[in-house]
């Protein structure tokens, strides 16, 4: 990395031959109207640049040996180049004199000389805690850069010092309602009072989240800080879900914190317009997939004067963008419609069983850019963040992580530290493709087919061609959260990807709805297995509403007694009344499931 002339191509293929790796030179991936531009003597701004170092990104992830010939001149461009994870930089410094003699003695080169002095304005060197940089001094001989760098490489750890606030996690552990609470009075002390906030806003999932431990999180939060003089706020970060109901407040804050003193996100109004991610970034993102831009609007709630926003929230395997939480609950859970659909959408087109489970996925690199671009600018944003695995019923909390900021800072290493302990407690990995599954939806959190297809999303890559699944849901009664959403699905059904792609192309309301779309393929075996809905007509959705939508129907209390199952039934290998087995699943919004093979 370095300023142009600073020998970057020249270092770089001869780092490359010297410890047997691939060499691609990052101007050769610039899109034409960046060369065009750059060509004309136009410096590039930020929005020439997002798309082009996001297919840098792309080129790391796709070779594990690789060495990579880039500016990377900003905190902000190295920042997303680490995104690729286990990079390490090599700086070539140099003066600006140095740098344009040989820009000069260049020729045929795009990067004319009269451009190095705007490469040195943009230019940020290497901070202290850029601790994966090795600076070596460009005006050397070739073979005494390489041969330094080289040597240092192999001593140099990949990843700046970024580490978590807090990190309190194992397979093995158990935090206590007592150790939680200790935890929140050390954070509000020394990580919010320290810090000078005053005015703080707590921004939860909603009781569709209500093992996270969230709730009593949030309880303890506002406790300690309003005991100190703070003005506390609670936004539940609902997403396109319905506004938490007294009963739904109870559930998940008991009796501290009524429906009545939350604030309630609307996705539709009452939005702060901060940007875009530019369609060329985008289709980089998603292998040319998806090719529009994704708005980015977020609750204005969220910057209405407060010192501090404490985000909270489990991270889990998820459906859209891999593992959940972290920037996602600020910049979806929070979003507007044009961010939640079109995000949603792009999980859609890169396939839902190449993200689930994983860390990095074109969803998280859309968001994480959101969010380091365009929110943690205006507001500082701590990440309290938990992981929680179901055992035999009980909800054991394994982990808490805090950190503060972007991806690349605290908060990012704490998110990727729960990240990794998720994997391993929230994901099942079945020997052989299971030919039944069932699945209980808690009616406390399940009450429609967007939320209750976690049953689809979560189980789809352990079940066998032609196997079948039934989903029993008590407590479901509508389609969509969203009233306009729940009409398009009964209008177009869960009928897979050709048949939603062609509705998108022919209902103009559904292609302005593209969340729900997602929706509808994410919840579609594409004919791989059989989907069967267990519903009480009586309360809840008919044989004719589920059959209209593309899924098998049974009778609810038929179903139970036939399999044996119900509420409090712990997950596990069953055998119903006909001495038929089947795999049980208590809480499909817990985890992942799936055989090596899909994971891989």
């Amino acid at each position: 990395m370095g300023v142009a002339g600073s020998g970057k191509t020249t270092i770089g293929q001869a780092v490359a031959d010297a410890i047997g790796a691939v060499f691609v030179d990052a101007d050769s991936l610039h899109p034409p109207a960046n060369v065009t531009k750059m060509a004309a003597g136009h410096p590039l701004t930020d929005d020439d640049r997002w798309p082009w170092l996001a297919r840098v990104r792309q080129e790391l992830r796709a070779a594990s040996d690789i060495v990579v010939a880039c500016s990377a001149l900003t905190r902000r461009y190295r920042d997303l180049l680490r995104h690729a994870g286990d990079v390490q930089f090599v700086f070539l410094a140099l003066d600006a004199a140095t740098a344009r003699d040989r820009a000069l003695q260049r020729s045929g080169h795009f990067m004319g000389a009269d451009m190095v002095a705007s490469q040195f304005d943009t230019l940020e060197p290497p901070t202290a805690d850029e601790t994966d940089i090795i600076s070596v001094d460009g005006t050397r001989h070739v073979d005494e850069i390489v041969a330094e760098a080289v040597r240092r490489l192999s001593t140099t750890a990949c990843g700046t010092a970024a580490v978590p606030l807090l990190a309190d996690g194992a397979a093995d552990r158990a935090i206590t309602a007592d150790e939680l609470a200790q935890h929140m009075a050390l954070l509000a002390q020394n990580h919010v009072l320290a810090a000078g906030a005053r005015r703080v806003l707590l921004v939860p999932p909603d009781h569709t989240r209500l093992h996270s431990q969230s709730g009593p999180i949030t309880v303890l939060l506002k406790r300690e800080l309003e005991a100190r003089g703070c003005t506390v706020g609670v936004l539940p970060a609902l997403g396109t879900h319905l506004a938490m109901t007294d009963m739904d407040a109870a559930a998940m804050f008991g009796d501290e914190i009524d429906a009545a003193d939350l604030l309630v996100h609307d996705w539709r109004h009452g939005l702060k317009v901060l940007g875009e991610i530019g369609g060329d970034e985008v289709s980089v993102v998603t292998a040319g997939r998806y090719i529009e831009p994704i708005p980015v609007a977020v609750d204005a709630q969220l910057f209405d004067g407060w010192d501090l926003v404490i985000s909270i929230g489990q991270v889990v395997p998820h459906e859209v963008i891999g593992m959940a939480n972290f920037t996602k609950n600020v910049v979806i859970g929070l979003g507007g419609a044009p961010t939640i659909h079109r995000s949603h959408f792009v999980g859609a087109v890169a396939g839902m069983e190449q993200i689930m489970g994983r860390t990095a996925s074109a969803v998280r690199d859309v968001v994480d850019a959101a969010f380091d671009r365009f929110v943690e600018p205006l507001v500082p944003v701590l990440w309290v963040l938990t992981v929680v695995e179901d055992v035999d019923g009980s909800m054991v909390q394994r982990g808490l992580y805090v950190g503060e900021g972007g991806t690349m800072r605290s908060g990012g290493a704490a998110f990727r530290a729960a990240a990794e302990l998720a994997r391993g407690t929230n994901i099942d990995i079945v020997d052989e493709p299971l030919v039944r599954v069932a699945c209980w939806l808690d009616p406390a959190e399940m009450r429609s087919t967007w939320l209750g297809n976690k049953a689809v999303y979560r189980t789809r890559m352990a079940i066998a061609d032609g196997g079948e699944l039934i989903v029993l849901a008590p407590g479901v009664t509508r389609f969509g959260e969203d009233p306009a959403i729940d009409t398009l699905i009964r209008r177009h059904g869960y009928r897979g990807t050709p048949a939603t792609l062609d509705a998108v192309r022919d209902d103009p309301e559904l292609a302005a709805n593209l969340g729900a779309a997602a929706h509808l393929v994410h919840g579609s075996s594409e004919g791989r297995f059989r989907i069967v809905w267990c519903t009480d007509p009586t309360t809840g959705l008919t044989r004719q509403e589920v059959e209209s939508v593309g899924y098998e129907w049974r009778l609810l209390d038929d179903e139970l007694e036939h399999l044996g199952v119900g509420a409090g039934t712990t997950s596990g290998r069953r055998v119903d009344r006909a001495g038929g087995t089947f795999e049980f699943i208590a809480n499909p919004a817990m985890g992942l499931w799936s055989t090596a093979d899909r994971l891989a």
